[in-house]
């Protein structure tokens, strides 16, 4: 039992040491007054050498959710969808990831729900943000507040 649980640890911590995960274009929406909830949006791309994919260690990689210290310790993943014609928001308990398949986390599809905020986060506001995997090491991006019509505008870029 200890020989297999000393492997078991070698083998994650040279996963770990192989598994790149970037996180790039972290936003925050400004919340809607009088509102304790706001979205958290992001690019998450995830590469593993091609050793580490051969020995297909540990096994399918997954998001599990993110946080933001100073505004919340409640979050959910979540992804919207349309059914017959109304949007509806389900929650999730993680994403699937594919290594060298960016996922991306947009208003109007996943995203990840901040809920009972400390404080009201106000456009050009910056806040760091925590992202958990189940496999790979967490990484930490800088997201900043933007107000729903400035996100209007990105997505009509």
């Amino acid at each position: 039992m200890k020989r297999t649980f000393c492997s078991l640890l070698l083998g994650l911590s040279c996963f770990s040491a192989h598994a790149n995960v970037q996180v790039s274009d972290c936003v925050i929406r400004e919340p809607a007054p009088g509102s304790d909830k706001t979205g958290l949006y992001f690019n998450l791309t995830y590469t593993l050498d091609e050793q580490t994919q051969a020995l297909r260690l540990p096994g399918p990689e997954s998001l599990f959710g993110a946080a933001v210290p100073e505004l919340t310790t409640y979050t959910e993943l979540h992804d919207m969808t349309h059914v017959d014609g109304v949007m509806k928001m389900q929650r999730l308990s993680r994403l699937p990831v594919k290594p060298n398949q960016p996922v991306v986390l947009k208003p109007g599809g996943k995203h990840v729900m901040l809920f009972n905020l400390a404080k009201r986060p106000v456009a050009g506001e910056e806040y760091d943000v925590d992202v958990w995997m189940a496999w790979a090491p967490g990484v930490t991006c800088k997201a900043i507040v933007k107000t729903s019509a400035q996100l209007a505008q990105e997505v009509k870029k």
